[in-house]
């Protein structure tokens, strides 16, 4: 009997070995053999799920972005400045293997960003990271929790810019893990007090 392949479990397992060999001997030295080798595969099997090297790299942007899009998707509305500022904490508190895929990103499209398509591609995220935190923070500030001379739109841009920094500090110059967690702490909580109401007297 043929065995069943799991074609998505198998497209993950690719783009896992692929960050490994990608990351281990940089992008461009990197060839489908390393990655089959990795993977412990026959690089024809590669050639079913990718076209090319290249295929590989952008189908790991897309991951990239599409996982951080889906945890910010599945926050719930804050009710508290606290509770908001936890989530933004979690948010940039990204797993090992997403911080080791920013060089990479970097090395393959790098030279991209003067390509109007691809930094409109990009762009198109942080708009609507920006506009998740925006909706947030009107929230908040209806309830009180967040001063009412900050403006929503704007400062959810920056936040969401925030949040881009500290991702792209740990992975390109490989923050510890301990270490990313005080900086995140420490960028938290500047955040908290900068936003909460001032109260009289």
């Amino acid at each position: 009997m043929p065995k069943i392949v799991d074609k998505e479990n198998m497209r993950g397992r690719i783009l896992d070995a692929a960050l490994k060999v990608f990351a281990r001997t940089g992008y461009h030295a990197a060839t489908m053999a390393d990655v089959a080798a990795e993977l412990g595969v026959a690089k024809g099997t590669l050639y079913l799920y990718f076209r090319s090297r290249e295929a590989l790299a952008e189908a790991m942007v897309e991951r990239h972005f599409s996982d951080l899009e889906a945890r910010i998707s599945n926050d719930p509305r804050c009710e508290t400045l606290q509770s908001f500022a936890e989530q933004i904490a979690r948010t940039m508190d990204v797993p090992a293997d997403q911080a080791q895929f920013v060089p990479i990103f970097f090395e393959v499209f790098g030279p991209s960003f003067g390509s109007d398509a691809f930094a409109q591609k990009v762009a198109a995220f942080f708009e609507r990271l920006g506009k998740h935190y925006a909706g947030q923070i009107a929230h908040l500030q209806a309830r009180g929790e967040v001063g009412p001379e900050h403006d929503a739109d704007l400062l959810g841009r920056a936040l969401a810019s925030m949040v881009d920094g500290m991702i792209l500090h740990r992975g390109l110059f490989a923050i510890p893990e301990n270490r990313n967690k005080g900086l995140i702490v420490s960028a938290v909580a500047a955040l908290v007090l900068g936003l909460r109401p001032e109260t009289s007297g």
